[in-house]
């Protein structure tokens, strides 16, 4: 077979063909070249690793240099461990199941081939540390479709989880404040529509969070208007910090509350509504309220006691004269009746100023362990007799504890407070009587400065006018009445109130405009067991002693000069400390008894005690003055005198009182 050779110049065409594409190739050659240059360069300066792994035996083929800067580890050293050999455990464990998973849905699912994978793993570094990655991964198939590679690449994400688990923890933080905050956390939208109400909100206000979310905030508003000064004020201000406002609970109930909010932005700034913390202060305002009622209280008291103690005075001057005159005065002489007359006012005149001192911390004039239902059945008893009208109800407790209290002063405050509730129902209506046993806790007792424990409680409650706010605010202030001129002195509860006071309890009122009121007394239980009464009679006794009477008033010590006189005592009189005690040293040996006036100028009764005890320690003194048994009484007594004579006294008592001093035995 004869084969035409080529012509000369189509072996020189083919030789030129022969060399371009050899340019080509050469070309493409350094094409590829420089791009697998390029690319190995991005590869290797990219800091995430990235890998190739044999399928077969798990060892790593490839591996960029990143493998250094995040593991430790060389590229050499990385290669010639298995994947197992730098994974954690776990993480190896959930691996090789995601991969074994990812082939057998090969087989029902082909082209899922292409998918690219991801998840999280933990390395462990060189130095034993471990270090969080993002994996991302996918599988080469051959022709035939059998895996021959995995490729991946492992990124860096410990910052993102720290960050990640900080943000948690926040949440978690912010979550459990909001679950357990007390005070009330809310966000509302722009139109007042409930988003969020945590746990409190929803026990505040009575509502279950189904209705309290989408609610809308209005329904908890006492008066409407009151949301649109609060918009009003956070508009121009941004804020509102501890805003006051009265909220409304589902079931009506006005509670008084602090409000501190913001505005609610979205990311783009638009105000989607509002953010803030509903403070409920009705039991701390009421708190504060009563503080300030006792401050108060506290302040008229001294008022009133230091107009007692003077009252008492003058009181004592009328009565002395008057008991001396009487005792000259012959019963049939026009006179007498006329001296028994002012006796008798200057009683009336003692009773009034110790209701005073009652209500002004006058002390316990005398201290027994008695049941409170003895003398509320006793005190009920009697007044029920004088009034008709009247329908009194009694439920006292069967197990009612003693009490530590005066008798006369608990009568007292019981028939007050009787008598109280029938003046608010002229036309008549029901009282009830009631006693029982309370424990009260510590801070149940704060605005009173009490201790808690175990406590007696008396309520007395009338179905009369009742009393609005601002009457019930004065009802325990000396000489305030809401009868009409002539009517009563005012002191009528002020008294109560000081003896509740001086026996270390306390009381309460509630009452509304024609739905009655209702009085409440605590008193400290005892653990002692009520006495018996017993009766004793004494009579006018005399002496012939020398007394040295002091006080600063020159009309008290002339007036009790002449008593003691004739009574048969000799007498010396002072009118200041000093003196006092100059007479006390230039008659020492003389002098068997001492008068001593508690309230003087200059030097106190209680500082002249103490100089007559360091020039006598066996001082015999007789405690005077127009207070009761309060504090400095009761410390003068505790350090030796002989006893207590209240101003103003009778012939009568200041005889049994001078007996008592000078024969203690007796």
């Amino acid at each position: 077979m004869m084969v035409d050779k080529p012509s000369y110049d189509e072996l020189i065409r083919r030789v030129q063909s022969l060399e371009t594409e050899r340019t080509n190739l050469r070309h493409d050659l350094n094409q590829v070249k420089r791009s697998e240059k390029k690319f190995r360069m991005m590869i290797e300066n990219v800091p995430d690793i990235i890998w190739t792994i044999s399928p077969v035996n798990l060892r790593t083929e490839y591996l960029s240099p990143a493998i250094e800067t995040m593991l430790g580890y060389s590229v050499e050293e990385a290669q010639n461990k298995t994947v197992k050999e730098m994974v954690a455990p776990a993480s190896f464990k959930f691996g090789s199941q995601y991969l074994a998973t990812v082939l057998e849905n090969l087989k029902t699912d082909p082209l899922n081939a292409q998918q690219t994978h991801s998840f999280e793993i933990e390395y462990i570094c060189k130095d034993g540390s471990s270090l969080w990655v993002e994996l991302t991964a996918m599988l080469i198939f051959d022709k035939t479709g059998n895996v021959i590679d995995i490729i991946g690449v492992s990124r860096d994400i410990s910052k993102r989880m720290i960050a990640e688990n900080a943000l948690k923890k926040s949440e978690e933080r912010y979550r459990t404040l909001f679950e357990n905050s007390r005070d009330v956390i809310y966000i509302t939208s722009i139109s007042g529509s409930v988003i969020e109400f945590n746990p409190a909100g929803v026990e505040l206000f009575g509502y279950s969070r189904d209705e309290m979310i989408g609610l809308d905030i209005i329904r908890i508003y006492n008066e409407p208007d009151d949301r649109e000064k609060f918009q009003k004020t956070i508009r121009e201000k941004g804020y509102v910090t501890d805003y006051k406002i009265k909220f409304k609970k589902k079931d009506g109930t006005r509670i008084d509350c602090l409000l501190t909010s913001t505005l609610w932005y979205s990311e783009n700034g638009d105000v989607l509504g509002y953010q803030g913390i509903i403070r409920d202060i009705t039991d701390h305002k009421r708190m504060i309220n009563q503080l300030q009622q006792m401050q108060k209280m506290e302040a008229i008291g001294t008022l009133a006691g230091g107009i007692a103690h003077n009252f008492n005075n003058l009181l004592m001057t009328i009565q002395g004269n008057t008991s001396l005159m009487l005792m000259k005065t012959d019963p049939t002489h026009p006179h007498y009746k006329k001296l028994r007359t002012i006796e008798q006012h200057i009683q009336f005149g003692s009773d009034l100023s110790r209701q005073l001192l009652g209500f002004a911390r006058g002390g316990l004039h005398e201290s027994k362990t008695i049941n409170l239902n003895v003398i509320a059945r006793m005190s009920s008893k009697i007044f029920a007799t004088t009034k008709k009208e009247l329908s009194l109800h009694l439920n006292l407790a069967n197990d009612l504890l003693p009490i530590t209290a005066d008798p006369g002063q608990i009568e007292q405050t019981i028939v007050n407070l009787l008598v109280n509730a029938s003046q608010a129902m002229p036309d008549g209506g029901d009282i009830y009587v009631k006693t029982e046993n309370v424990f009260l806790e510590e801070f149940q007792l704060a605005p009173y400065q009490n201790e808690g424990g175990q406590y007696v409680k008396i309520s007395v409650t009338d179905t009369g006018i009742g009393m609005d706010k601002s009457t019930q605010e004065k009802i325990f202030e000396p000489f305030f009445t809401t009868k009409e001129h002539g009517q009563g002195t005012g002191l009528g509860l002020s008294s109560v109130y000081g003896i509740v006071k001086n026996h270390r309890g306390y009381i309460t009122v509630y009452s509304e405009p024609e739905k009655g009121s209702v009085f409440k007394i605590y008193l400290p239980a005892s653990d002692k067991l009520p006495e018996t009464e017993k009766i004793t009679t004494e009579p006018l006794l005399r002496g012939n002693e020398t007394i040295l009477l002091v006080d600063d008033e020159t009309m008290l010590t002339e007036t009790g000069q002449t008593m003691l006189k004739e009574l048969g005592y000799q007498v010396l009189t002072a009118n200041d400390g000093n003196t006092a005690i100059a007479a006390y040293t230039r008659h020492l040996q003389k002098i068997d008894l001492v008068i001593l006036d508690l309230i003087m100028p200059k030097m106190s009764g209680n500082t002249t005690f103490n100089q007559l005890k360091k020039i006598d320690p066996d001082v015999n003194v007789l405690v005077a003055s127009g207070y009761g048994i309060d504090g400095q009484v009761s410390e003068l007594l505790k350090k030796g005198c002989r006893g207590f004579i209240q101003k103003p006294f009778s012939m009568l008592e200041l005889s049994k009182k001078v007996r008592e001093s000078l024969d203690p035995k007796s």
